[in-house]
């Protein structure tokens, strides 16, 4: 089975590694997507908007508050509710690649890796992903479970991708990027919504929405969703062992209760499971003689948030907000059991002085608690940990000549408890000599602080059954983990260069230091009645790999007609890492040079054909992943297609097209744990929405 022999190929490589102890920049372009749709989007209406009012576009994450896209002084893509509904995308992270230099690979039908700028993996923990300002990071990996992250794609405002480090206003682990998922207040969400349909992979799902007023200004909504996605396929054609079922049902509650303070409260609650197949490695004893077994299981998972946050206009230009939310998370899967509680507490603070400097400050506190049940393949010491974040920033953004030249100046700084207090500045200029003409430049500072894995885990990864006495293989934890770090070089300039284009441009340059390795340890001799031969060859992780990236991104937009509108990206990337003396890792060491294409590109088409109809497409290709030997996966060139009716304003019939030029293709091998890789196949959905 392909499955199996991708697996075996990685294990031979960490093999390997056991057995060799005896002997500036390039250019860079991204461009917003340029749409302000309402939950009713007209694409009439939207293909007529002119490109210079789309540039206008209000963001949020690139500096705390609220302003306009071409005066981001960064890297940043827009992905809007009308894009989401255009494409068909039935995930977030799938509606991700839209979004230059952003890697997305579907590993099996519920997992994904996703990462910005390289180091990708499903574990990437270079990458802080926000969902209406509560972080979705996980504190066991420092990463994201995008599968537990369904939220209704209607309920979707706009998704803002920032590509380059946000560490000085967000904080740890905005190293490569950030990703804010912000959702449509309830006011934009009045009167009801069914959406539902079914096809050969997303085999069915339905949506249920209904917003209501009360009281004076205020709204709320309530929402229910359930999707059932269907197994792929392994490598030699055969079903596998990856279907997905969610059920998540939410509410959103917005207030307004004096002309000067607005309040939000929001929660949700999930329950569903995917399916999963292992390959579990053990010594072989009498009674078992074998070295390894695959095996099926189905990791379950729950949990919840309840957010509230309250924002108090003092004046035209100062404003202060309070966020606070709780989450709780419960995983089970074969070879680890989790419970993960967060409690995040958040003030900012809004002000301007002297009429040339807008400052932002704040300061946070979070506090993490986990419970982890052991098996004989993963364990944690301590099983159960709690660990505290201080947070303060300060954010300046100095007006040096009105309307034209700006720097803006900050850092965070934060205590963790892992490696104490950490310092994360960046300094940024934005230049604008005319009014279709913006440059900016910044050089930042980020750091990804150590997570529970890094530290407390022993991974029982693999036994070795070649040598006369099999010899088994474990990952371990290091209590003197550092932060990895990163020091980023940033240049982009953005234009309108003639009437209907629009285009984006960023050059930047990584330097990573301290990245994390295996060293190999001492080997070690554990008797056991199970196995009193038991060797065990520790690998210890460790911050002993340095190394570089660059790239350039491209992306334009065109209106060529009042019914048409076009967008096309392009992405490149070089990756080159080093390691440093005591590792001879080369199997991390590649991976990292090798897990996210080097080329890659989008052609989006969207048509307003007249009389309700819409016409889609969408052409993405990607270069080869070139890990070592022949784990390498091919690049491949795919095609999706929606076309959609509206016979009456308020129903919508659609048919969705994906991955059309190929039966199916392999994107991705997963990292550290043995997971199956599976093969994404052809697939074809209906869906219908009624808005009442």
């Amino acid at each position: 089975m392909s499955g199996t022999k991708e697996s075996s190929a990685r294990c031979c490589k960490i093999l390997a590694l056991g057995k060799m102890l005896p002997g500036i920049a390039a250019l860079v372009l991204g461009l917003s997507t340029p749409v302000q749709a309402t939950d009713g989007g007209n694409m009439s209406e939207f293909l007529s908007m002119p490109l210079e009012d789309l540039m206008q576009i209000e963001i949020t994450s690139v500096s705390k508050k609220s302003q306009r896209l071409s005066d981001a002084a960064a890297a940043v893509f827009v992905i809007t509710q009308e894009d989401i509904r255009r494409s068909g995308v039935t995930s977030i992270p799938e509606a991700l690649r839209m979004a230059p230099g952003v890697q997305v690979a579907r590993i099996d039908a519920n997992k994904w890796a996703v990462s910005i700028r390289g180091l990708n993996g499903r574990f990437a923990n270079k990458l802080l992903v926000l969902m209406d300002g509560r972080s979705l990071y996980s504190p066991l990996f420092a990463g994201v479970y995008w599968e537990m992250h369904d939220t209704p794609l209607e309920d979707i405002e706009r998704i803002e991708v920032i590509r380059g480090p946000g560490a000085a206003l967000w904080g740890a682990n905005a190293v490569n990027g950030v990703i804010n998922i912000i959702t449509k207040s309830s006011e934009g969400t009045q009167g009801g919504l069914v959406s539902a349909g079914g096809g050969t992979e997303a085999r069915d799902f339905v949506t249920a929405r209904y917003g209501f007023g009360f009281g004076k200004d205020a709204h709320a909504r309530f929402f229910v969703r359930h999707q059932d996605t269907a197994s792929q396929v392994y490598g030699d054609g055969t079903t596998s062992h990856d279907a997905w079922q969610m059920t998540r049902t939410g509410f959103r509650l917005d207030a307004q209760p004096s002309s000067s303070d607005t309040l939000t409260v929001s929660g949700d609650y999930f329950d569903g499971s995917a399916e999963e197949r292992y390959t579990l490695y053990r010594v072989p004893t009498l009674q078992d003689p074998g070295f390894s077994s695959d095996q099926n299981a189905t990791s379950k998972m729950r949990g919840g948030n309840l957010l509230g946050r309250w924002q108090r206009t003092l004046s035209d230009t100062s404003n202060v907000s309070l966020q606070l939310y709780y989450d709780h998370l419960e995983r089970n899967m074969i070879i680890l059991g989790e419970r993960q509680d967060t409690l995040d507490l958040d003030f900012q603070h809004r002000f301007t002085l002297w009429n040339r400097q807008d400052i932002i400050w704040g300061l946070g506190f979070r506090f993490s608690n986990d419970a982890l049940a052991q098996s004989a393949i993963i364990s944690f010491n301590p099983p159960t940990r709690s660990t505290e974040l201080y947070s303060a920033f300060l954010h300046d953004e100095i007006k040096l000549v009105p309307d034209r030249l700006s720097l803006i100046v900050g850092s965070r700084f934060e205590h963790n408890s892992y490696t104490g207090f950490e310092v994360q500045p960046n300094g940024r200029l934005l230049w604008t000599p005319a009014t279709n003409h913006t440059f900016w430049g910044a050089v930042s500072r980020a750091v990804r602080t150590p997570a529970r894995g890094d530290s407390d885990i022993v991974y029982r990864y693999l036994v070795d059954p070649t040598p006369q006495l099999p010899v088994r293989y474990e990952i371990d934890g290091n209590k003197s983990f550092k932060s990895e770090n990163l020091t980023a070089y940033e240049l982009g300039y953005r234009t309108e260069p003639v009437q209907h284009v629009a285009l984006d441009v960023a050059l930047f340059y990584n330097d990573y230091r301290k990245l994390r390795v295996l060293k190999v340890d001492p080997w070690q001799f554990e008797p056991s009645a199970q196995a009193p031969t038991d060797i065990v060859q520790p690998l210890s992780l460790a911050n002993l790999m340095h190394g570089h990236t660059y790239g350039v991104e491209v992306a334009a937009e065109w209106s060529p007609i009042i019914w048409w509108r076009l967008h096309a990206t392009y992405s490149y990337l070089v990756s080159k890492m080093y390691l440093e003396n005591p590792s001879i890792d080369e199997i991390n060491k590649r991976d990292a040079e090798g897990d996210s294409p080097a080329h890659q590109f989008t052609v989006r088409s969207g048509v307003d054909l007249g009389k309700g109809v819409e016409f889609d497409l969408l052409l993405r290709g990607t270069d080869k992943l070139s890990y070592i030997d022949r784990l390498s996966i091919p690049g491949y060139l795919t095609l999706d297609a929606r076309l959609a009716w509206r016979p009456i304003p308020k129903l919508e019939l659609s048919v969705v097209g994906q991955n059309l030029l190929h039966e199916r293709k392999q994107e991705f091998n997963p990292e550290f744990i043995n997971t199956f890789p599976t093969e994404v196949q052809r697939s074809v959905y209906g869906k219908v929405t009624w808005k009442f």
